[in-house]
């Protein structure tokens, strides 16, 4: 028993306790214990955990170094972690893509959203230099990053490309930038201008359907929600859209550790989200809107990417049927689009106070509440990776054996009905 628990129980004698209240005492002090027990992993365990694992010391920025890990449970993996800079500027930019019918949606994301986000946060001094035509190196991975692949293999096909120097000459005529305009309206600006290519991507040139089409087809029916923070200037932007979910650990003024919450959960059970979408379609039958806690019975997240399913009009969606053959009937699909793009943005600047960013998919936060996930950081053993470390305790509830059996599943059907895919990025702060 070590001296933390010896502190935590006291003596039945001392105290005047009846054995029966004892007892009690002595069952919470052992959970408040195991709480904060840092178990050893097995080698078969670690090895599972530990294939996806990332670190890396930037020291510029105002940040220190980086964490990061992903533990798949569908096959393929439907999360993405991108993990980049703007070049020759000091604005950083983090995401964890959380993917939901199939992978397509949430991997253009990567590739992409750090491209728009310089393309909206830049001002114009900086943009006039970035011609599309002739540069390509606007985003560059940080040095030692594990996910830096997509940097070097650039994907922008004609289309895409074409969407982005449209973009890109739009915005030098307005003259906005990060430095000279409210964060939210830019990272709006940024979120549905992306949404809106991808969407208008989608729909073939011609009569003639070849491979690439077929795949900015499935990049618009899936979807993907996502946690995205830029951090330039001693400040914190946090964009969230959907479920994931971005925490800070602070101090207090007496020097107590607490979690601020940078993201609002997007879900039909968010009173805020159901208020907004019954003011958005008045007309419409909440108990249909709504129906199983979906959003038309069938998505549970009221904001993403893609899914153009629940955005495009009856008479769009006929391309689905005519390319993947099955049917896109919504009940009661009135008013369409049900599903927005805009996310919430909060913006925090960074001081002493302000020690780590957490940002993971929901998967994490399946099994560990805010301040549970603020303790662990501020309690992880040394030479553990911090990301490891949540997936770890979220997934083993302080349980060995609980953890080898969940980890035991490969990634498929089953495993995806016992836990989700699970993607997570921890920052160090340099304050």
């Amino acid at each position: 028993m070590t001296s933390v628990f010896r502190r935590l129980v006291p003596l039945t004698k001392s105290t005047g306790f009846k054995k029966r209240d004892a007892t009690k005492h002595l069952d919470l002090c052992k959970r408040m214990f195991h709480e904060y027990r840092k178990f050893r992993l097995s080698q078969p365990n670690r090895s599972l955990l530990s294939r996806e694992e990332n670190e890396c010391v930037v020291q510029s920025g105002g940040i220190l170094r980086y964490e990061s890990n992903q533990l798949a449970s569908n096959d393929p993996c439907e999360d993405r972690l991108s993990v980049s800079q703007v070049s020759e500027t000091d604005m950083y930019i983090f995401s964890v893509i959380d993917g939901h019918g199939g992978w397509q949606c949430a991997h253009a994301i990567k590739h992409r959203l750090p491209y728009y986000l310089a393309l909206y946060l830049l001002d114009e001094r900086e943009l006039a230099t970035r011609n599309p035509v002739i540069r390509n190196d606007w985003v560059v991975p940080i040095a030692g990053d594990g996910y830096h692949s997509w940097l070097n293999q650039h994907v922008f096909d004609m289309r895409t490309a074409e969407s982005f120097m449209n973009r890109y000459q739009m915005r030098l005529l307005h003259h906005q930038g990060l430095s000279g305009t409210i964060p939210e309206e830019q990272f709006k600006s940024c979120f549905e201008a992306l949404d809106e290519d991808i969407s208008t991507e989608a729909v073939p040139d011609g009569q003639r359907l070849n491979k690439e089409s077929v795949n900015r087809l499935l990049a618009a029916c899936s979807g993907a929600c996502t946690a995205t923070a830029v951090i330039h200037n001693e400040m914190l932007h946090v964009a969230g859209l959907g479920d994931c979910r971005a925490i800070v650990g602070c101090t207090d003024e007496a020097g107590k550790l607490y979690a601020k919450v940078l993201t609002e959960e997007h879900r039909t059970y968010n009173p805020i989200e159901r208020a907004r979408l019954i003011r958005e379609h008045p007309c419409e039958d909440e108990d249909i809107m709504f129906f199983d806690e979906r959003l038309c019975g069938i998505l549970q997240p009221t904001r993403a990417f893609g899914d153009v399913v629940l955005k495009w009009s009856a008479r769009e969606k006929v391309l689905l049927e005519y390319v993947f053959d099955e049917p896109t009937y919504v009940p009661n699909y009135l008013s369409p689009p049900y599903l927005s793009c805009t996310p919430d943005v909060r913006s925090v600047r960074l001081d002493g106070a302000s020690h780590f960013l957490i940002i993971a998919t929901d998967g994490l936060w399946d099994g560990l509440s805010d301040e549970e996930s603020v303790r662990l950081i501020a309690n992880k053993p040394d030479g553990v990776n911090s990301a490891t470390w949540l997936i770890q305790n979220s997934l083993a509830q302080h349980n060995e054996q609980r953890l080898s059996r969940v980890l035991s599943i490969p990634p498929g059907p089953i495993c995806r009905n016992v836990r989700d895919d699970i993607s997570v990025i921890v920052i160090y702060f340099d304050m």
